[in-house]
């Protein structure tokens, strides 16, 4: 079981800067309140943005708080496998991997991943992917879905890379802007 704080891999892009992907803990509360907010700025500034649901509105301190304990206590319990990527300091993703709930589905999980808009298409995601992928697998987990905007090309080739193959379509699901988007579902083995 991993820890708050674990560090999973440390890499350098293209651009010559340095990426720590690792878990959360207690002390990322202000950076990821940061985070969850330029996502909510990106998705009300852009219609167009990638993004998938929620994102709708500024997140308090407070309700961070609440989630980043949630989510502490969910990791400790084996139930969420996390990855946060940052640079320089500043979280720039967050990813993470929850276990289904019920007996049935304890050896399935369900994976989402959502970045700062600068930082897409740079091998970023598909790090993290694999990170997520590996810690599933020595988890005990034996397959993982992740759904996101079917038009999201940049998303799809990410999750290809990480041995994601198409399972289905869910045609209108999100309403935005007067427009509706298709959800692609992926799902992999482990």
């Amino acid at each position: 079981m991993l820890k708050a704080g674990h560090v999973y891999k440390q890499f350098t892009l293209a651009s010559g800067k340095k990426i720590t992907l690792r878990v959360i803990r207690w002390e990322d509360l202000d950076g990821l309140l940061s985070f969850i907010n330029s996502l909510v700025r990106e998705k009300q500034g852009d219609s167009t943005s990638g993004l998938y649901s929620g994102f709708d509105t500024k997140v308090t301190r407070e309700e961070e708080t609440e989630w980043l304990a949630q989510t502490l206590v969910e990791i400790e319990e084996g139930e969420v496998i996390n990855a946060i990527a940052e640079v320089g300091g500043e979280i720039i993703a967050n990813g993470e991997v929850t276990r289904g709930r019920y007996k049935d589905t304890r050896r399935h999980g369900h994976m989402g991943l959502t970045m700062i808009s600068r930082y897409r298409g740079q091998g970023i995601g598909r790090m993290i992917i694999e990170s997520l992928v590996r810690e599933s697998r020595r988890a005990g987990l034996r397959t993982l879905d992740v759904e996101f905007l079917a038009e999201n090309e940049t998303a799809r080739r990410a999750y290809q890379k990480g041995g994601f193959k198409q399972a289905g379509i869910i045609p209108r699901k999100i309403f935005r802007d007067g427009k509706y988007f298709d959800g692609l579902i992926m799902a992999r083995e482990l």
